[in-house]
């Protein structure tokens, strides 16, 4: 069968994520969107379908996947941003039907001619009569990728082999063990206390977690990752090569970002290369106790939720002390440095210092990316230096 995996019109609403990446390549747990589709679908062809300013970096990224086909054949279309599970899948329609989740169109079977015309058409929906529901939790914002964390990390502890011995860890104390994987080359020092009552506890080869640390699942700590000591974590997932410390709780980071002091991080999510200062923290609930509201995509939106905390585009830094409020959008490229909390909005590439907002010089722009990123042996690509070049200037 072929798979289509594809981003739909309001691929912008998981921004600031989304603004230099498809959303499909946007992490859920220990994989993104489009990791858990090709779990799903190991045995068949995926294509993607992205933002035309995305093909470049996207076929680079994804070199073993068809990008942008021109052509098409009969086949399965499935949003980018749907935590798909095996369950939706049992039984397959033979005609082509569209798939619906609260209203929002997630997907299709098509034809190779209604395939081909709706892509050329570029139409919200295609012209298809027939419909299902589906069950599976659509991710519109990153605050429901947050409120999914237990149940993709659950799922997904099923593909992890487990052969953990909590008896070489002198020191340590593990609640519920047979919930808990550790990876090859682990280090994790006496007095660390890991809890897998509440959820699977997944930690990737050559981490090093500090004593007096309190990990509690679901918690998903990417390969070469550091946990500092008095850290106290929760309810979140890591990608590689993050620095995390403080008190975390329902947070996702992209990967290779630095939350390494003091400080609470609640109910939000980081790009990449992203680098905290020491004592910056957020707030994830206003003093009323009501609903948060977050502007994104030019959009002011009621989340009707009460714990909603910040959300951070890559590469961006705060100094030391930067507080952060409820519902807070950092756009990727900018830089917080200010007595007192930042606006709730900071658009891409804002140097915001003590109340004033200037843009962010291109040539330091790339200057601080590369000796960020080299010290973790990496380097933005050409591509990836195009876009965000792009980006700058759109600003």
């Amino acid at each position: 069968m072929n798979i289509y995996v594809y981003e739909d019109d309001k691929a912008l609403d998981l921004g600031p994520l989304s603004n230099n990446r498809a959303t499909f390549d946007i992490r859920i747990g220990s994989e993104t969107f489009l990791d858990r589709i090709k779990m799903l679908f190991s045995e068949h062809t995926i294509s993607l379908f992205v933002r035309d300013e995305l093909e470049a970096l996207t076929k680079e990224k994804h070199s073993g996947l068809k990008v942008n086909p021109k052509e098409i054949d009969e086949g399965l279309w499935l949003l980018g941003n749907v935590i798909w599970d095996k369950s939706d899948f049992k039984i397959l329609p033979d005609s082509e039907t569209l798939f619906y989740n609260n209203n929002n169109l997630i997907g299709a079977f098509l034809s190779k001619t209604s395939g081909n015309d709706w892509i050329k058409s570029r139409s919200a929906t295609p012209k298809v009569e027939d419909q299902t529901v589906k069950k599976s939790n659509h991710c519109p914002y990153l605050w429901d990728i947050l409120s999914q964390i237990g149940h993709t990390l659950s799922s997904e502890f099923e593909k992890f082999e487990n052969h953990f011995k909590p008896s070489i860890y002198n020191g340590v104390e593990f609640i519920n063990p047979e919930n808990i994987f550790v990876g090859d080359n682990v280090l994790i020092q006496p007095t660390v206390l890991i809890n897998a009552e509440n959820g699977p506890i997944i930690i990737e080869s050559d981490v090093t977690i500090f004593g007096q640390t309190y990990l509690e699942g679901p918690l998903y700590i990417g390969k070469n990752s550091l946990v500092k000591p008095l850290t106290q974590i929760k309810n979140s997932a890591f990608g590689p090569m993050c620095k995390i410390g403080g008190e975390i709780n329902t947070v996702i980071i992209q990967g290779y970002s630095n939350k390494v002091h003091e400080g609470h991080l609640g109910d939000s999510f980081l790009g990449e290369w992203v680098n905290l200062g020491s004592g910056t923290q957020n707030s994830n609930l206003k003093i009323n106790y009501s609903s948060v509201k977050v502007e994104i995509n030019n959009k002011n939106i009621e989340t009707n939720k009460i714990h909603i905390g910040a959300f951070i585009g890559d590469h961006t830094k705060t100094a030391i002390g930067t507080k952060l409020n409820s519902g807070s959008v950092i756009g990727l490229g900018s830089m917080i440095a200010t007595d007192g909390f930042p606006p709730k909005l900071v658009n891409p590439f804002t140097w915001y210092i003590n109340g004033e907002k200037r843009k962010v010089i291109l040539d330091k722009f790339f200057e601080t990316a590369y000796h960020s990123m080299i010290r973790r042996n990496k380097t933005l690509s050409d591509l990836e230096r195009a876009l965000l070049e792009k980006l700058h200037n759109k600003i």
